[in-house]
């Protein structure tokens, strides 16, 4: 089978033994928790030097692939800015620095459904009125089910608010099934190319399998096998 030029062989390799990291990390540092090697893997690997990237507050898997300069893992520093405020602004304003400096970096922010993310409308709705370098990813393992804030003038980042502030700020919100490593690389390929030709920021938005499900999930649906029936299908070898 002839490869695809917009994800060679090569890439497939590479994120698959990302994915394999990220998975053992996620085994080492979280107790219980969404499946998301595929959603860490497929949006990292499109880091650069010069990148920024930000991961909720004692996010330990993240921050173990984030450093700069070491080999075999992603590109990008790590944001901080939790005990400087909301980390959403922050990593809006560090997208307003790139753009600033003409560089055509961009910052990957990882934020959870349902999760507490201060000010989150505030810097989406920068981000897009200035069009600046800045991608959301955020995992959905919620199924659905609201938030249950009570706070009427910001809620908890879910996807029902999602979709309505994006509608409003004319947001481009691009849902994906996150445990699906070869569509999650395809639309963060997309988003992070948008970006960094000025094209303003973007939501990843990845469907999660709830965790109260994932010790039924079968083996054949977990985000590893699936990638390796992708690569078996086109006869590309990975180390086991």
């Amino acid at each position: 089978m002839s490869e695809n030029p917009l994800l060679p062989h090569s890439k497939l390799r590479e994120l698959h033994a990302l994915m394999v990291r990220c998975r053992s990390l996620e085994q080492k540092h979280t107790s219980r928790g969404p499946v998301r090697e595929a959603l860490l893997a497929a949006t990292l690997i499109h880091l650069l030097p010069g990148d920024l990237l930000s991961a909720s507050v004692g996010d330990r898997v993240v921050e173990r692939l984030a450093p700069e300069g070491k080999q075999k893992r992603p590109a990008g520093s790590l944001l901080g800015g939790a005990s400087l405020g909301a980390r959403l602004p922050i990593c809006a304003a560090a997208a307003r620095g790139l753009q600033a400096a003409g560089a055509d970096g961009v910052v990957l922010a990882f934020a959870g459904a349902g999760g507490p993310e201060r000010s989150w409308m505030e810097a989406l709705k920068w981000a897009q009125t200035s069009q600046l370098p800045l991608v959301l990813a955020c995992s959905d393992a919620t199924n659905g089910a609201p938030s249950g804030s009570r706070k009427s003038t910001e809620p908890a980042i879910d996807f029902s608010s999602m979709s309505r502030f994006a509608r409003r700020h004319q947001l481009p919100v691009l849902t994906v099934d996150g445990e699906d490593a070869v569509a999650v690389y395809r639309v963060m390929q997309e988003s992070v190319l948008r970006a960094r030709q000025g094209g303003g920021p973007s939501v990843l938005w990845a469907v999660m399998t709830p965790v109260r499900a994932i010790a039924t999930m079968p083996r054949s649906s977990q985000p590893i096998a699936r990638l390796r029936s992708y690569l078996a299908a086109r006869k590309i070898s990975v180390r086991p």
